[in-house]
């Protein structure tokens, strides 16, 4: 990510403080010095040699600073690297002053006299400077830092919220939305009850979607809860033609899963059967212990993949769901495959690490669900 484009004008602004503050404390010491011995010159003569000298070494000071920045996995060789830049930087900048004074006395003072002098007068405030100048790049670098990922999050967070839309419109087909309501439509004259029916599962399933969608894992009891209502609607709409049976153990059913996960594949396990072929169907969804894996399948028994495409990529729109798998796990972590199975149908096969929810976000996993339909 590139930096905000105000950082090369902070950046200026940085060095020209920096700047400042050397000349302004050398300036005044230098004055205070010389007022204390009645050698006082105005004061604008101490601020003009002090920004002459400090214009050649508050770059090279800043420079290392900007570049050697110290932080807690490199600070031993950083902090040596500054001691040993600050005692360089404080010498040429004395012996440069050294020079001054031995010109400005009309060489009363001999040049080894001078430098003895400015050395055992000034050494201290030279290196407090520099460390001052190291301080301030530090903050100014730790305060770019944060604004850079404040940026970050903001941008993430924005990447996220488009992210939950495009699972929430995956979750529901549309297709599946138009045929429900049509289906309740249908019904209302013939059969209230069923219709009645219909629609509050699907009330149950889209605000469960809508919930659900600020997280990305729960309980596998949950997931169960939520796609139950997705399975009493479908099993309004087909009657005796689909049948659906759920085989999952107990104890996993406090593993955490990506959120709404099941239903599109459930989806589209449906729509591929028996929403376009003709006969029976049943749609089983299973879930069992593999290793330190949680393996959950979901089969139908009148479809087929078509000859010669490869099982890892299969046909059924469901890139997005692998795709969310190797966001939350890693590529190497997680699985997901279609395969065909004997004599007719698909298998959905997901592979995920097997992790446990707390009892806490196990209760009341289904508590926003109708009571499952007798199937």
């Amino acid at each position: 990510m590139t930096e905000p484009q105000t950082a090369p004008s902070a950046r200026r602004l940085t060095i020209a403080l920096g700047w400042a503050i050397a000349v302004v404390l050398f300036a005044g010491q230098w004055y205070a010095y010389d007022a204390s011995r009645g050698l006082v010159e105005p004061f604008s003569y101490y601020v003009w040699w002090s920004g002459y000298i400090w214009a050649l070494l508050t770059p090279c000071a800043l420079w290392l600073a900007w570049h050697n920045p110290i932080n807690a996995q490199n600070w031993r060789i950083r902090v040596l690297l500054h001691v040993l830049a600050s005692i360089a930087l404080a010498g040429v900048q004395l012996s440069l002053e050294a020079y001054l004074g031995w010109l400005r006395h009309e060489h009363s003072l001999s040049v080894a006299d001078a430098l003895r002098h400015y050395f055992s007068q000034h050494i201290q405030i030279s290196l407090l400077t520099y460390w001052l100048l190291v301080a301030g790049v530090m903050a100014y670098k730790s305060w770019q830092e944060a604004q850079q990922s404040r940026l970050r999050a903001a941008t993430l967070e924005s990447q996220l919220s488009a992210a939950r839309l495009e699972v929430l419109r995956s979750q529901l087909h549309p297709h599946f939305l138009f045929n429900t309501l049509h289906a309740a439509t249908t019904l209302v004259r013939e059969d209230p009850d069923r219709a009645e029916d219909i629609l509050l599962r699907l009330s149950d399933l889209l605000r469960a979607t809508l919930q659900e969608s600020e997280i990305q894992e729960i309980s596998l009891g949950r997931e169960l809860g939520i796609l139950d209502a997705y399975l009493a609607i479908q099993t309004c709409r087909f009657q005796d033609r689909l049948r659906f049976t759920v085989d999952v153990e107990p104890e996993l059913r406090r593993c955490l899963v990506p959120s709404l996960l099941l239903q599109p594949i459930v989806e589209n396990a449906v729509r591929h059967g028996i929403g376009t072929h003709k006969g029976c169907d049943t749609v089983t969804i299973r879930a069992s212990r593999s290793g330190r894996k949680l393996r959950m399948e979901v089969r139908n028994a009148i479809t087929s993949l078509p000859e010669g495409r490869p099982s890892a990529n299969g046909g059924f729109g469901l890139a997005a769901t692998r795709e969310r798998l190797e966001q939350l796990y890693g590529r190497e972590q997680s699985t997901f495959e279609l395969t065909n199975i004997a004599p007719a149908g698909v298998c959905a096969a997901i592979e995920i690490p097997l992790h446990m929810a707390t009892e806490r976000s196990v209760t009341g996993e289904s508590a926003d669900v109708h009571p499952r339909l007798d199937r």
